[in-house]
């Protein structure tokens, strides 16, 4: 008996796939990307979970140089020196109203910058504060709501957050990305960690927004002016609503939104705007920097 020596018929299709190759590809590509937001999510969760225990002390020892370097400003104007002093002052009244744990001190510095309105929270307790933002403020309370949501920044350690969770992130992703040829995938990835992290950081921001209302409540006893800041922003600059998804900070209409909100809710909704009897004309050391 003999046998045909041939190899079976191999039936076809066997190793192709019904789906477009593109449609596994994305698949594949969400899934990957998906795991990678959710660790980037877990690693700051677990920044922001440690960071509030590291004791305040350390964060002070590694910014040393910044009371050093503000002691050494032997350049700078009195004037500045009288309105950094002025900031000083409200500043710690309000702190002193803020529910800071016992071992947290903050010290605010005025840098001389007109033309970049800002001010930020560092590690340490360490607030800066630019002379161009004093000239969008048209009253203490402003500056007040200004100097609180720092403060708020200080007392949930939320710079210590941001830090340790930069650096968490940072690894992971150099870790991921380290091969020579996956330039694209690095790209992806470092935009995927990037978008996490600042829905992270809107959160601390209406966190510290909330905290710093109770603050000018506790101080003031009302909250009338706290808007005034953003509203000035808002009226010269303006924010397309498609930018608050990228921007640290919350949408500035829901921001001023939620703070007259809990005006009236404090005040019980009275009627009538008592604003302009309510708010504090700004200290006189702020008036050559001053709106």
């Amino acid at each position: 008996m003999s046998f045909a020596k041939q190899n079976p018929k191999i039936p076809e299709g066997i190793n192709t796939s019904a789906d477009n190759p593109l449609k596994e590809f994305f698949i594949l590509l969400a899934g990957v990307l998906f795991v990678l937001g959710a660790s980037v999510a877990l690693l700051l969760l677990f920044a922001n979970t440690l960071a509030p225990h590291i004791p305040f002390r350390y964060e002070q020892q590694l910014t040393n140089k910044y009371g050093e370097w503000s002691k050494s400003k032997t350049e700078s104007s009195l004037a500045l020196q009288d309105a950094e002093a002025a900031v000083q002052d409200l500043g710690q009244q309000l702190a002193a109203q803020a529910d800071l744990g016992s071992d947290i001190s903050v010290h605010f510095h005025l840098l001389d910058q007109a033309n970049t309105p800002n001010a930020f929270a560092t590690l340490g307790g360490h607030i800066f504060v630019t002379t161009g933002l004093l000239k969008e403020v048209s009253s203490e309370n402003a500056l007040a709501m200004v100097l609180a949501h720092e403060i708020a920044h200080i007392k949930f350690r939320h710079p210590a957050q941001s830090l340790s969770g930069g650096l968490l992130v940072q690894l992971f992703l150099s870790i991921v990305t380290g091969g020579q040829n996956a330039t694209a995938l690095q790209n992806t990835t470092q935009q995927t960690g990037l978008l996490t992290m600042l829905g992270f950081s809107r959160q601390m921001e209406s966190k510290a927004d909330d905290a710093a209302l109770t603050t000018l409540e506790n101080h003031y006893g009302h909250l009338a002016g706290a808007e005034q800041f953003f509203s000035k922003v808002l009226a010269q600059h303006g924010q397309a609503r498609w930018q608050a998804l990228f921007t640290s900070h919350p949408d500035l209409r829901q921001r001023i939104n939620h703070i007259q909100r809990r005006a009236q809710q404090q005040s019980g909704a009275k009627s009538g705007d008592n604003t302009a009897q309510a708010t504090k004309p700004l200290d006189p050391r702020l008036a050559n920097f001053g709106a």
